[in-house]
């Protein structure tokens, strides 16, 4: 035990004494800084228990009921804030229990704002809460918000506090001025809360958006919209969230749109309940359309805002409600103007007159859509049926439809007012006059000698017949009239006259017989009428007739004159804008002939040396009478007496001393030389050049001339020649039908001669690939009708696969001209062949060619085209008329058929060829496809075998798929032109056997394409690949040196088994597509893929056969 007080006074204590003191004092210093410390920061104390959690009082001053208390954990997070505003709070029954309070101190001009109980302000979505305390809820004076939006595209809104009691324009100053917008006028400032009129000098009772009102009163200076095309289903875009008042629910100040809804502002309605209420910021929003209003041109979006740190109906929660803000509710009503369409349609107002005929048109009327201010603002056009379609979207109001270019046929109309209404079809019927002639005075027959109306001696001008036939078409079409009355400058404007009527146009729409009176007139009118058709009127009832052409003829001449020859045409074309062209001009008609001369000076282009001896043919084209006339020493002629009587030598055409006389009638009769009158009587004349050792190597030249005057010589000056170079062309297409399972199908082949004249000789030949092949043999031919050969005739040739050198084309290196042949052919072809029509002497003989006219270029009627190896089939058959030819006529030798034929014609003029030079088929695109095909041409299946019925039933199907070919007859095949011995013949032509040579004549025509009728062989119908190839080819010589070729190759594949296989695919792809009522279109998705291979396939077979 120690003493204290000897520690006390020892003095080892003496000296601890002082540093006791010292760690006392530090010791005492620090427990007080600690509790300084922790007196001034109890936030930074944090419960560590589950009995010490963290809550939150909540007390709102005037509201007598409960609040519940918030805890840590279940309500929110420590060091977070709560982020749950109590106001919208709901109790166990959804009701918002401060609801009713709020609203009250609001009306009276208060706001609800939190502070905790040592009076900080408390924000339930800033403050963290970090120790248990007491919230407390009470109101102050608050100012009301009202926004106002201009809605003008250009003036920012603003916001502005005012006082309870006040009015905004107390507030603000004044009155906002009123906005201005194009295309619009002004309405009101609507107030978003009640949609009343907003009064700027009225108290303000409550927070509010107010917007101004347009409507829109100049549509065509606003964009203008199609309610179908350009209002969307639904819309996002920003918006801008404001002020925010009251409960419930909480309305909000949304405006600031962008997108679709942009220029939309009003008040908006909480949408989310117990969330609470965003404020002053940038939201997302999402638009649904509600309502289209096409009248009142206000389209209506349901539109949903979401304001960042929105809740979610599902989202967390705590007792005071969601976590979170509220989403926002807003109806969007956009302003739209609505436009809406035109449609015209245009109709004959003399229908009587239009219909039916040809030189009267619906199509091409165009119209200008003008609106008030004069504008154009878009084109209509009518279709064939008269219709113009919808015009482009136009706003609404009131449209001038001006027509600027009337239909063909028509007369100009009027203006039409047009209104168009909001999202409708403004259909508006359009009508125009056809025009038409008024015609009175038709002829004037006159006197050929006193070229009056007065008669010579007992004869009269009485009684004279005219036939009167209408055309509806026109000789020339109505861009070139102008230049066509240019050449007939005694009829005026819409008026002109020509030689004769197209024999294409066949009969005429109407026709009339009228004679003339005493005193040679002929009117159109009733009196005057014969016999004839219905009279054409006009919409006023006068006798007219319409646009189109008209032939005028006399068919009974007066007593004592002859009979004129002469045909009026008169074109009657469209003229102006008024209903009706032109009067019609009176024709004087004579009945006594003039006479009258030609003289011309010959000589060389460029030297002007004058050309002596060159004979002319002259060749009156009345008449069809022609003569040669001789230039003399100095290189000039003429027809008049004075320079070679017409008594001397006449007509002889050997020099220029000889003097010329046309004195022929149609009738054969001829009139005695009269040297006082002039040699050409009057009419129109062609004088043609003919080649001789004087003009070789130049271009003859040809031209006419017409004698109108009596004894008046036409002078038509120096004529030069130009050199000649010949060009020869032509073409060649071939055709084929597809073949059924029965391996029947056909070839067409049509050629032509391109060249600007004629050649010595012209062949077609037809390599028969898929012959040669083994693949299919031809069985017969139809021979081609053609049009321009010299005689009229060709020779059939062919070639089988007994031949040595099967028909090949030309060789390029020796002679390009002609065939190769092996050496062999003919002695391997000679025991072959027994045909007792055609023998191997007429073949060595067979020169088409042999009956040319005389080529100093060709004295000899060489033929280039080598038939070397080659069998006549046929020789000096026709060409005006088809003939079947038959294989089994050949009586070939067992295993021997047929792998090439040609067409041999000699001579050929400009323009041959078995189809007209100007039918459409030459210019196909696809003429030179190797699958070109005739499609549906005629239906092979129903046929067993190549016969003389098939044959003729094909060529009459054929006939009619070429219906369209320009002939000027009717290509008719079939029984009834066939000898009675065919048609009672074996049907299977293939098995008849007869000593002659058999050929089936088919009816004349004036085109008709070559036909071979070909079957497929059984091995290549059981084949899996088909791949059937020909090749045509024409060539075309003049003057043994110049040529030209032309190919056509055609190829058809595909997949065959025989019809009764049951592994045929064709029958089986039949039987499974889809018929009518099916539900199976899934196979046309099959099929369609199936035909993308078979062309990938073709493709894959012309390269190969190139190759």
């Amino acid at each position: 035990m120690v003493n204290k007080k000897s520690l006390t006074n020892s003095p080892e204590s003496k000296h601890l004494r002082p540093r006791f003191k010292y760690a006392l004092a530090l010791l005492t210093f620090t427990l007080a800084s600690l509790g300084i410390w922790l007196f001034a920061c109890p936030q930074t104390t944090y419960a560590d228990t589950e009995n010490d959690l963290i809550t939150i009082t909540i007390s709102v001053e005037g509201f007598q009921g409960s609040v519940p208390t918030l805890v840590e954990g279940s309500d929110f997070t420590a060091g977070q804030p709560v982020k749950a505003d109590p106001r919208f709070m709901v109790d166990g029954e959804g009701n918002q229990i401060l609801a009713s309070l709020i609203e009250e101190k609001e009306s009276e001009g208060y706001k609800l704002v939190w502070e905790t109980t040592d009076g900080a302000p408390f924000d339930w979505f800033a403050t963290p809460i970090t120790q248990s305390i007491t919230v407390v809820g009470g109101f102050e004076k608050a100012d009301y918000s009202v926004r106002v939006s201009f809605n003008d595209e250009k003036t920012q809104d603003i916001e502005v506090s005012v006082p309870k009691g006040s009015s905004f324009e107390d507030a603000y100053g004044g009155v906002p001025e009123t906005p201005t917008k194009q295309g619009h006028t002004f309405i009101r400032w609507v107030n978003s809360n009640d949609n009343s009129t907003f009064d700027f000098s009225a108290p303000v009772e409550a927070s509010t958006t107010i917007y101004a009102l347009f409507s829109i009163s100049e549509p065509d200076q606003v964009v203008t919209v199609d309610a179908d095309v350009d209002v969307p289903e639904t819309a996002t875009g920003r918006c801008y969230i404001g002020a925010t008042w009251s409960v419930h629910p909480a309305k909000f100040s949304v405006s600031g749109f962008t997108g679709e809804l942009e220029g939309c502002s009003g008040t908006g309605k909480c949408s989310l309940p117990s969330a609470a209420a965003p404020s002053y910021t940038w939201a997302d929003y999402k638009a649904t359309l509600a309502d289209v209003d096409i009248s009142a041109g206000i389209v209506t979006y349901d539109v949903t805002i979401t304001p960042p740190g929105a809740a979610s109906p599902d989202g967390p929660r705590n007792s005071l409600g969601l976590i979170g803000y509220q989403t926002v509710y807003f109806e969007a009503k956009v302003q739209k103007n609505f436009g809406g369409y035109i449609e015209l349609s245009k109709v004959s107002e003399n229908a009587s007159l239009s219909e039916e005929n040809a030189t009267y048109s619906l199509k091409d009327a165009v119209f200008g859509v003008y609106d008030k201010h004069g504008n154009r603002v878009a084109q209509l056009k009518t279709d064939e049926h008269g219709n113009t379609g919808r015009s482009p979207l136009l706003p609404v109001g009131t449209y001038t439809i001006k027509e600027e270019q009337a239909p063909a046929g028509f007369a100009s109309t009027t203006n039409k007012s047009v209104p168009v209404h909001s999202g409708s079809v403004t259909q508006s019927t359009i009508s125009n006059i056809p025009q038409s002639s008024l015609v009175d005075l038709v002829l004037q027959k006159l006197d050929t000698e006193t070229n009056a109306a007065y008669p010579l001696g007992s004869a009269t001008l009485g009684e004279a017949q005219f036939q009167v036939s209408y055309y509806d078409h026109y000789l020339t079409v109505p861009a070139m009239v102008k230049s066509a009355l240019n050449a007939f400058a005694q009829n005026k404007e819409g008026q002109s006259t020509l030689s004769s009527i197209p024999q294409s146009w066949g009969s005429p729409q109407r026709s009339w017989i009228f004679k003339t009176d005493a005193n040679g007139k002929l009117h159109f009118s009733k009196d005057y009428l014969v016999e004839g058709d219905a009279f054409y009127y006009d919409h006023e009832g006068s006798i007219v007739l319409p646009l189109g052409t008209v032939e005028i003829k006399e068919i009974k001449a007066p007593q004592g004159y002859l009979l004129n020859e002469q045909s009026f045409v008169v074109s009657l074309n469209e003229n102006g804008n008024e209903p009706h062209i032109e009067s019609w001009q009176t024709l004087s008609v004579s009945e006594q002939v003039k006479r009258g001369d030609v003289s011309f000076t010959k000589v060389r282009e460029g030297s002007m040396d004058r050309l002596a001896n060159i004979p002319f043919c002259i060749t009156s084209k009345t008449t069809g009478e022609s003569h040669v006339l001789v230039t003399d020493e100095n290189g000039m002629a003429s027809t008049e007496s004075s320079w070679a009587p017409h008594s001397q030598n006449t007509n002889k055409g050997s020099s220029a001393d000889d003097g010329i006389w046309f004195g022929a009638d149609t009738s054969g009769n001829t009139t005695p030389v009269n040297d006082s009158l002039g040699a050409l009587p009057y009419d129109t004349y062609t004088i043609e050049e003919l080649p001789c050792s004087a003009n070789e190597g130049m271009l003859p030249v040809a031209f006419e001339v017409t004698i109108s005057r009596d004894k008046v010589a036409l002078d038509m000056g120096t004529l030069d020649n130009k050199p000649y170079t010949p060009e020869i062309s032509g073409e060649v297409d071939k055709r084929q039908t597809l073949f059924e399972s029965n391996g029947l199908f056909t070839y067409t082949i049509d050629y032509r001669s391109t060249s600007p004249t004629w050649a010595d000789e012209f062949t077609t030949a037809d390599m028969l690939t898929c012959s040669k092949e083994n693949q299919a043999h031809l069985r017969a031919l139809a021979t081609p009708v053609s049009v321009g050969d010299y005689d009229e005739k060709m020779n059939v040739w062919y070639q089988t696969n007994k031949d040595t050198e099967p028909a090949s084309e030309p060789s390029s290196e020796s002679n390009p001209e002609t065939y190769q042949e092996g050496e062999n052919s003919q002695n391997t072809t000679e025991d072959s062949h027994n045909s007792e029509s055609v023998q191997e002497s007429d073949a060595q003989s067979a020169n088409a060619c042999s009956t040319n006219p005389y080529n100093p270029d060709n004295p000899h009627n060489e033929r280039k085209y080598d038939f070397e190896g080659w069998h006549l089939w046929e020789q000096n058959l026709s060409t005006t008329k088809s003939s079947l030819l038959f294989v089994d006529d050949l009586h070939l030798a067992e295993g021997e058929y047929i792998t090439a034929v040609a067409f041999e014609h000699g001579r050929v003029e400009e323009g041959f060829g078995t189809l007209s030079q100007s039918d459409e088929q030459w210019d196909r695109r696809d003429r030179y496809e190797n699958g070109d095909t005739i499609e549906n041409a005629f239906d092979s299946s129903q046929m067993s075998s190549w016969d003389s019925q098939s044959c003729a039933k094909v060529l009459n199907e054929l006939n009619g798929e070429e219906s369209n070919r320009a002939t000027t007859g009717t290509q008719t095949f079939g029984n009834d032109h066939l000898s009675a011995a065919d048609q009672t013949a074996d049907t299977n032509h293939a098995s008849t056997t007869s000593d002659a040579s058999t050929t089936d004549s088919v009816s004349t025509t004036n085109y008709a394409p070559a036909v071979l009728f070909m079957q497929a062989s059984k091995e290549i119908l059981e084949s899996e690949n088909i791949e059937l190839w020909n090749d045509a080819r024409i060539d075309i010589y003049r003057n043994l040196e110049l040529h030209d070729e032309d190919k056509d190759s055609v190829v058809q594949t595909t997949v065959q088994h025989p019809i009764d296989s049951p592994n045929n695919p064709v029958e089986k792809l039949l039987a499974k597509l889809p018929k009518t009522g099916d539900a199976a279109f899934g196979l046309t998705a099959l099929l369609t893929a199936v035909g993308a291979v078979a062309a990938a396939l073709l493709i894959f077979l012309r390269k190969r056969h190139k190759q």
